[in-house]
């Protein structure tokens, strides 16, 4: 048994994993235009029936190797996202209204009496809106954990146009009863 590594790895048994990996190449292959439809169909025969690794080198001795697809990139955690986009919102939302609550009480000192506390608009309203936010951050999560682009796509109707139907037919003076 004192064969050469490839005389060794040509005479070894494939498995059925060994098999579909060929005939994934050779599906590229015929996809990318090297192979034609009946050379496809009779080296996936031969690869199904091939018993050992030399058996299917033959198949792909004439073609390229095939190119592994690139990894695909690294997607952030959506939950993560949203809550650390949540607390920029938050950090604007706090930052922004202790300058105004800074602004009243120079107002009010500047006067020598308490002026109307006129930052609790931006503080009740836009806090709302932050309130909203944190709910959506740290509450149950969309079904779809992919990005928005992910998504299924829903159906889009243009509501500025009236659809062809209805505009052909409002004309009409007539009533089917």
């Amino acid at each position: 048994m004192d064969l050469e590594p490839d005389q060794r790895r040509a005479a070894l048994r494939a498995s059925d994993a060994d098999r579909e990996q060929i005939v994934s190449a050779l599906r590229q292959h015929h996809t990318e235009g090297r192979l034609t439809v009946d050379e496809f169909t009779e080296r996936m025969h031969h690869a199904f029936s091939a018993k050992t690794f030399g058996e299917l080198d033959l198949l792909t001795r004439d073609l390229p190797p095939v190119v592994p697809p690139l990894p695909e990139p690294h997607r952030p955690d959506q939950a993560m996202v949203a809550q650390r986009r949540f607390y920029q919102h938050l950090l604007s939302y706090a930052l922004t209204n202790a300058f105004l609550v800074a602004t009243w009480a120079l107002g009010s000192i500047a006067t020598g009496h308490l002026l109307f506390f006129w930052p609790l608009w931006t503080l009740l309203g836009w806090g709302l809106a932050v309130g909203s936010h944190a709910i959506r951050a740290f509450g149950p999560q969309e079904e779809y954990p992919g990005d928005r682009y992910d998504r299924p796509a829903r159906p889009r109707r243009d509501h500025r146009a009236p659809e062809r139907w209805s505009r052909r037919h409002r004309s009409r003076s007539h009533v089917y009863w």
